[in-house]
């Protein structure tokens, strides 16, 4: 390791293990020493980006990584000036007091994370299942519910995380933390992985299995994931697990998994219990309550519905059960009752709902089954529909100043009343994957919504990118609905909307080392480049290239960097000739070809110093990396 990322993180270390030392010396020579680096590198550059990124977790061995090769990659040891401030450092550090013999230190670790499960309001009855699994979810165990939609399994499950982990401490079985991913919002594994590796502050790379295996190792975290049978490969996610627990939600039975714990309807008493719960002094006749809990079959999801329908449209149950007597649940099959009974019950909602509040639920179906921002469905239903992207997203920017349109605010506000929606802090989600699902196949949205999304989420993500870090950090939230629109671009056809849009998150999914995501997201725009007769699609297989190359695959990188460089010399583009020329250079690099890898770097050299370009350097000092 070199003098300077020695130097910082040393002292980093120090701080976060002895923070009442007296080290105001050695913490002076290390401001100076950043102050330094940020200098000759720039506020925004990666090395500054790394050391700040080590100031937030000091022990995280892989950020302590990427510090040491963003110092290599920059030459910083090459610096006379940055090596003598580091020396000083690491000389006051070594005159800093030792912490008292009375008061020992103890290594500090990376922060467990918890990620606790939205917990079901009104959870009622499920004792002895919450019992069973509770004794069930052990160190290196797979446990799993399975049963019909709208049984429970999800609000069974988070039952069991906030009886394991009422707090912010990590339970005793699990140490290392709760990992918690729905795949209802995103089905590829591959995305759930690097979100497991970056929460553990590890690169996802070469490929998310590879950083998972590597980050879980030694680890006793508990892996909650709910919707499993929506995952592309759930048996390669639980062959990483190593001595972590893992409990399973899904709708069917798996291979992968030998044991399941099958989860049935409420009794009868637990039935009325949740319903008059919901309905309140609407829902107090038992005959009349059990007689509703029989036609849906103990669905804990119907009973919901019904109880928060009664509460919301002012209906007493009698008149309520009348209604659903005349339904044709009493000629159907157990199985079958339970879910006609809400496709039943939501119709009859949505009956008794505005038309913004229909069209605001419509607009939320298209969004990812995750927390979203009102501010994304008020704009969508206040933009004027044939407006071009561009001119979208400039009166989103306008729209700022002015007045929040309080037809739509009050429209998610009966949506909650009703449960199509529930409320999650600020933002709203959609209440449940069934709902999910039979909005985006039942309620046709307004005219134009895709547009309109990807217009609203393109100005949030040109908007919070120009703040940097802290921007990208805010994005994250947003994420699932980003890539969810861009995806419903595609098949609606929307191109112009798609290509924007991707354009506008492109940079961010690279900073926040969203490779898989960023992989959709250049398919993306590359598909629109080819739709709109766009010459710059060379720049999105260029972005795809570089993707894959820090993916670890390099043939991939190759083949569309050769692309990127047909394109380039076929426009006349030699900017992105060169830019081609040094990519493939980069990654015969990788694969150990260095002969082939130098006559690249040569062709490029010559191109960018013919265009005077910046990267003349780098290509310099990769060509000499390859002489050494």
């Amino acid at each position: 390791m070199d003098t300077i990322t020695t130097a910082i993180i040393t002292t980093l270390t120090a701080r976060a293990v002895n923070a009442e030392a007296e080290q105001k010396p050695a913490l002076e020579a290390y401001e100076t020493l950043k102050s330094a680096l940020r200098r000759k590198y720039g506020p925004a550059s990666d090395v500054v980006e790394a050391v700040e990124m080590l100031e937030k977790q000091p022990t995280s061995s892989g950020r302590q990584t990427v510090l040491g090769e963003e110092m290599v990659s920059a030459k910083a040891e090459q610096d006379p000036a940055l090596r003598i401030l580091a020396e000083s450092l690491l000389e006051k550090l070594s005159s800093t007091p030792t912490p008292s013999a009375s008061r020992p230190t103890r290594p500090v670790s990376i922060s467990a994370p918890l990620q606790h499960p939205e917990r079901a309001e009104s959870f009622t009855g499920r004792e002895a299942e919450l019992a069973q699994l509770l004794a069930q979810l052990q160190p290196g165990r797979v446990v799993a519910l399975y049963g019909p939609a709208g049984i429970g399994k999800s609000a069974l499950a988070a039952a069991a995380v906030w009886k394991l982990a009422p707090g912010q401490t990590p339970p005793p079985l699990f140490p290392d933390g709760i990992f918690y991913h729905n795949f209802y919002n995103q089905p590829r594994v591959d995305i759930a992985l690097e979100h497991i590796a970056r929460t553990l502050g590890k690169p996802p790379t070469p490929t998310p299995y590879e950083a998972v295996q590597r980050a879980l190792a030694r680890r006793q975290a508990l892996l909650v994931l709910d919707g499993v049978e929506q995952a592309d490969d759930l048996a390669g996610l639980l062959e990483l697990r190593g001595e972590c627990g893992v409990l399973l939600t899904s709708r069917q039975r798996h291979e992968a998994v030998s044991e399941w714990q099958e989860l049935g309807p409420l009794p009868p008493a637990d039935g009325v219990a949740l319903l008059q719960a919901w309905g309140g002094w609407r829902a107090t006749d038992q005959a009349v309550n059990s007689r509703i809990c029989e036609l849906v079959e103990g669905l804990p999801l119907a009973l919901r519905l019904a109880g928060q329908y009664l509460a919301a449209y002012g209906e007493n149950a009698a008149d309520f059960l009348d209604w659903l007597e005349s339904t044709p649940l009493n000629s159907l099959a157990s199985d079958q009752r339970q879910q006609e009974s809400v496709s039943l019950l939501l119709e009859r909602s949505l009956n008794q709902i505005s038309e913004t509040a229909r069209q605001a639920l419509a607009v939320a179906g298209l969004l990812a089954l995750a927390p979203f921002d009102p501010a994304a469905i008020v704009k969508t239903l206040t933009i004027e529909p044939d407006q071009g992207m561009l001119a979208s997203v400039r009166k989103i920017f306008k729209q700022k100043s002015q007045e929040p349109a309080p037809d739509v605010h009050r429209a998610l506000v009966k949506l909650v009343d009703y449960g199509l929606l529930r409320q999650v802090g600020q933002r709203y989600e959609v209440s449940h994957s069934l709902i999910h699902s039979y909005v985006r196949q039942q309620l046709p949205a307004p005219a134009k919504s895709i547009r309109r999304l990807a217009a609203c989420y393109a100005a949030l993500a040109w908007e919070q990118s120009a703040l940097g870090r802290e921007g990208y950090i805010r994005l994250d939230a947003d994420r699932p609905h980003l890539l969810r629109v861009l995806t419903d671009c595609v098949e609606h056809e929307e191109w112009e909307a798609g290509y924007g849009l991707a354009a506008a998150i492109e940079e961010y999914l690279d900073r926040q080392e969203c490779l898989a995501e960023r992989v959709i997201a250049n398919e993306v725009g590359l598909m629109a480049a080819w739709q709109l007769g766009r010459p710059n699609e060379g720049d999105w297989l260029g972005n795809l290239g570089d993707t894959y190359r820090t993916m670890g695959h390099a043939k991939w990188a190759i083949e569309h960097f050769e692309q990127a460089l047909a394109t380039a010399r076929q426009t006349g583009d030699r900017h992105s000739e060169g830019n081609s020329l040094g990519n493939l250079g980069l990654a015969y690099r990788d694969l150990g070809q260095t002969e082939r890898a130098r006559q690249y770097l040569k062709q490029a050299l010559a191109i960018f110093e013919k265009v005077r370009s910046p990267s003349t350097d780098y290509v310099r000092q990769w060509l000499a990396e390859l002489e050494d």
